[in-house]
């Protein structure tokens, strides 16, 4: 837990600091000073798993995650992206340590998480390329086990990371309404801390490839 911890320190001190070192560059480039503050709604589908001492297998389950996000551009390189997303985790056959035999469970989890994005963007005439990683923290709203309610078995906070990129088309400078951009995103999030919650089924952690299609407004 402490390496992975680690790891995601050191890539966000590495992110913010290419941020502020390409910021003089980026501001030359800059015309009128456009908002700095924009907000997005964000959809798309997720697959997930469970990994972990106590998981001896697990399947992807597929999902729905969607929400909203506030975007703080510090300039046209660096910008800091607050989201609050519903995303549907678990895993399917998943082989617990508590499962008896080889039955191969159905395991449901439903989080509201607050990611903070810390995000790096090559902005081109149209195009904007962007990569990010930054900590989140989930909140385990429902838990189920075969249809069967788990959430005392379960820990109601989870810690994580997100990496990913993006590719936003600006639709701004196209049309000059309020819909500033169309992107699609792709990003892999990991749980670093422990889910379970009984003596029996404790290493229990939960990670997601999620796709996302968002569109961000003007304000």
């Amino acid at each position: 837990m402490q390496t992975a911890i680690s790891k995601t320190i050191t890539a966000l001190s590495i992110f913010a600091l290419a941020g502020m070192l390409w910021a003089p560059q980026a501001r030359a480039q800059m015309g009128p000073d456009p908002s700095p503050v924009n907000i997005g709604v964000r959809g798309g589908l997720t697959q997930a798993a469970l990994y972990g001492d106590d998981v001896d297998d697990s399947g992807y389950r597929s999902g729905f995650v969607g929400g909203v996000f506030l975007s703080y551009e510090v300039n046209q390189a660096f910008s800091i992206q607050p989201e609050v997303l519903y995303s549907r985790r678990g895993g399917e056959e998943v082989d617990l340590a508590t499962t008896p035999g080889d039955d191969n469970l159905e395991a449901r989890h439903d989080f509201l998480e607050v990611p903070v994005l810390f995000k790096l963007s090559a902005p081109f005439a149209m195009i904007t390329p962007r990569v990010y990683a930054g900590p989140s923290v989930g909140f385990l709203l429902n838990s189920e086990i075969e249809g069967e309610d788990a959430d005392d078995s379960f820990k109601n906070v989870d810690f994580g990371g997100v990496v990913g990129g993006e590719i936003a088309l600006d639709l701004n400078r196209q049309t000059g309404g309020v819909v500033d951009e169309i992107a699609i995103d792709g990003r892999y999030n990991v749980g670093i801390v422990n889910l379970g919650d009984t003596d029996t089924l404790e290493s229990v952690r939960t990670n997601a490839f999620t796709g996302t299609l968002s569109l961000r407004f003007n304000i």
